[in-house]
């Protein structure tokens, strides 16, 4: 997947699970996930996990505090293929 794909499948989800997302044209790949949304630490585990399931990868939780955006988010994805 390209970054373009992975951004606008995460935005997809980002509206799908939370409420108080901004429409996706705001979301680019250097939105930070805490500042520029409105996301809380409990709903970038959700975030986290949804992207587990649908890119079929297993996250270190431990490298989470080391993601801000969402281009260090498909960073972070594509390192654990």
């Amino acid at each position: 997947m390209t970054e373009q794909e992975y951004l606008a499948r995460i935005r997809e989800l980002m509206q799908a699970r939370f409420d108080d997302i901004p429409p996706v044209e705001e979301i680019d790949l250097d939105t930070d996930l805490m500042e520029d949304l409105p996301l809380v630490s409990l709903d970038m585990v959700d975030l986290i996990l949804t992207c587990e399931t649908t890119f079929n990868v297993k996250l270190d939780m431990a490298d989470a505090k080391n993601t801000h955006t969402i281009r260090q988010l498909i960073a972070w994805i594509e390192s654990a293929k």
